[in-house]
């Protein structure tokens, strides 16, 4: 943000299997996104907070933003190519945030892998934070981290949601490798 210009933050929000989305977007990139999400208001509430804040609902400026979310939460296997703003999270926070953007689509990894690969490997609890506090799921794959024993820990939207999104990437990749084996 420039210190004495306004910062100015576009939402829109759509209909979804998980329920509704909201998202928001600053100039940086996308900066927010949130579901199941209950009303715009609560969404918005964070950002109201900036008294600089210019908030304006404009479908336009998100339409390629929420054409690839659909997709998604229609369970295709899809890249997000679009800029991030995540620039709200602390340094730890933003180096666990890139790091899940390494887990391959339909995948799992631990907490605890999590906190070995970003070189901090007692701060498997601190992962479990920074996950909670992930402003852009699923672009940020935060679902895609579950307990060392493999069972499914923790979720922001809930524990029924990030088996509904596991679900769905595992089908979808299960569905294209039976696609490949067809054509052999």
């Amino acid at each position: 943000m420039i210190p004495g210009k306004p910062e100015i933050l576009y939402f829109s929000s759509f209909q979804a299997p998980v329920g509704h989305v909201c998202i928001a977007k600053s100039i940086r990139g996308v900066c927010r996104i949130s579901f199941p999400c209950t009303t715009e208001e609560e969404f918005l509430y964070p950002f109201l907070k900036n008294p600089s804040a210019k908030i304006q609902r404009n479908n336009p400026i998100l339409t390629y933003e929420i054409a690839i979310l659909r997709e998604y939460f229609e369970g295709k296997q899809i890249t997000f190519d679009f800029p991030l703003d995540i620039s709200q999270g602390t340094v730890f926070q933003r180096k666990v945030w890139s790091k899940l953007q390494e887990i391959p689509y339909g995948q799992c990894q631990s907490y605890k892998w999590v906190a070995e690969q970003i070189g901090s490997p007692k701060a498997a609890r601190a992962v479990g934070l920074a996950n909670n506090k992930n402003p852009l799921p699923p672009v940020i794959p935060c679902h895609r981290v579950i307990g060392s024993n493999g069972n499914l820990t923790g979720y922001a939207a809930g524990l029924h949601i990030k088996k509904q999104l596991l679900e769905m990437e595992y089908n979808a990749v299960t569905e294209k490798k039976q696609r490949c084996r067809a054509r052999l």
